[in-house]
């Protein structure tokens, strides 16, 4: 995360001598995600066709916009870090919710805004990278019963392209109305590690292709 913040901050500071406005805008997101995951690997009592299913969430977006043309600029998307709830599938079925986690993904675009200062309502495309971390993970006993035992999660951080399309609607010269939808390349490796009623450690694998959709609405301040 600490490469992707610095790599905004050059980037703003390389633009600043050509910047025009400046945008903050806050609002909500739900992040749709549609999961695919491999069978879990590695031991018994789950050794056939156990995986999981990653849950949609809702969260607060906010980010900053650095308009350097009227036909450019260099936006950082952030948001309040949701909690996703995670279903078994497959020989899991039948235990509901076995895990949750947190993540959180910046991401940094660069932006061609359509038309013109005249028009009010001006669509806009963007390209950039984004850095999903995971953290916090950890099963439900739902999830302990079916994994043998208590278990802890590691999910690895991703990097992934990403691509954005939206509206902006000015109200005035400083308020705007912002709508997007995102999409973003998150997958991760994720790692159970279970210590079995028995004794034994079991160490599980799957990778997640996350394949996530964000639509968000927010209000933006220009100054």
């Amino acid at each position: 995360m600490k490469q992707l913040l610095i790599a905004g901050a050059l980037c703003a500071l390389a633009l600043g001598a050509h910047a025009q406005q400046h945008t903050v805008y806050v609002g909500g997101a739900y992040i749709d995600v549609h999961s695919k995951a491999d069978p879990l690997a590695g031991g018994s009592p789950l050794e056939n066709d156990a995986r999981v299913d990653v849950n949609d969430a809702a969260t607060v977006g906010f980010g900053y916009t650095y308009r350097y043309s009227d036909a450019y600029s260099f936006e950082v998307a952030l948001g309040v870090p949701p909690r996703h709830h995670t279903d078994g599938r497959g020989q899991l079925e039948g235990f509901g919710q076995v895990a949750s986690f947190k993540q959180g993904g910046p991401t940094v675009f660069a932006n061609y805004h359509f038309g013109d200062a005249s028009q009010k309502l001006r669509p806009f495309v963007g390209a950039g990278i984004n850095y999903t971390h995971f953290w916090d993970g950890h099963n439900t006993v739902a999830g302990n019963w079916a994994a043998g035992g208590p278990t802890t999660l590691d999910l690895k951080d991703s990097w992934g392209l990403a691509a954005h399309g939206g509206l902006t609607y000015s109200i005035d010269k400083h308020w705007s109305l912002i709508g997007t939808l995102a999409y973003a390349q998150v997958k991760s490796d994720l790692t159970a590690t279970t210590t079995a009623f028995g004794g034994q450690t079991i160490v599980r694998t799957t990778s997640i292709d996350f394949r996530p959709l964000v639509y968000t609405a927010s209000v933006g301040y220009t100054f």
